[in-house]
């Protein structure tokens, strides 16, 4: 059965969008795993990268290949149609992300959320957002009480991202989050501008668009982390491409990248 995950906020501006595009071609195109996003987002951002922006590259790339096309699925979608989605057999993929409105406040919003496997909720340091996300989280937490009472598969974790190395905000997070007992990944997402030019066609783990990105071995191996912690969270299965592997592991010249 697919698992089901979505990246969700009760406050918009935390690029929970922008994770769900820096993951997800990862995770389709080294990783191997086959995956639908559902973008109900009201401003489509992920729809709209991929019409706006990827489409026209697809258009060239198969003018030398014809079978050349998208590494994953991307649907328009309401959150009343979700459910339809996940519980269709023919719909077999390893992963289903969600990207779910800016505002988590709505009853549909909540109903969606009982639907997953996992939130991700993006952690972001500043000290306004700080008490809105841990509220969100508690929110979160409750209902996984309600699942496991129900004995039903249900996690949500906290995930840096916009991280500034040796910012002391960011331990302060980290110790805030922890000592509420709430759940979080190790790895994090630095604040780089690589991360704003992902795309739904090519990977940020492949070095030739990395390059291109203005990224360096360093955000690859960011993202390879937190690819590696999710997949190990969810015990989903492993497909890793031995060939993309050895290409990152070679690659050493890269630009330097904006941060």
């Amino acid at each position: 059965m697919s698992k089901v995950i979505s990246f969700a906020t009760q406050k918009g501006g935390s690029g929970k969008s922008t994770l769900a595009l820096v993951l997800a071609a990862p995770l389709a195109i080294e990783y191997g795993l086959k995956i639908a996003i559902l973008d109900c987002d009201y401003q489509q951002s992920i729809v709209k990268t991929r019409k706006q922006l990827d489409e026209p590259s697809l258009a060239i790339l198969r003018e030398s290949d014809p079978a050349a096309d998208y590494p994953y699925d991307v649907f328009p979608m309401s959150l009343k149609s979700i459910f339809d989605f996940i519980d269709n057999p023919e719909n077999d993929y390893d992963l289903i992300i969600i990207d779910i409105p800016g505002r988590a406040d709505g009853e549909d919003v909540f109903n969606a959320l009982t639907g997953c496997d996992a939130v991700i909720v993006p952690l972001v340091s500043d000290y306004l957002d700080r008490a809105s996300t841990a509220e969100f989280m508690g929110i979160l937490e409750a209902l996984k009480k309600a699942a496991d009472k129900a004995e039903v598969d249900f996690q949500y974790f906290g995930l840096a991202t916009k991280r500034i190395g040796g910012r002391r905000e960011e331990k302060e997070m980290d110790d805030y989050i922890d000592e509420l007992g709430l759940s979080r990944f190790q790895s994090y997402l630095s604040h780089r501008m690589v991360y704003s030019r992902a795309s739904t066609l090519h990977s940020l783990l492949t070095p030739a668009y990395r390059n291109y990105a203005g990224g360096t071995k360093d955000s690859s191996e960011e993202i390879r982390r937190v690819c590696d912690e999710l997949i190990e969270k969810l015990d989903l299965p492993r497909h890793a491409s031995e060939a993309a592997v050895e290409l990152e592991e070679t690659t050493d010249t890269t630009p330097t990248e904006t941060k």
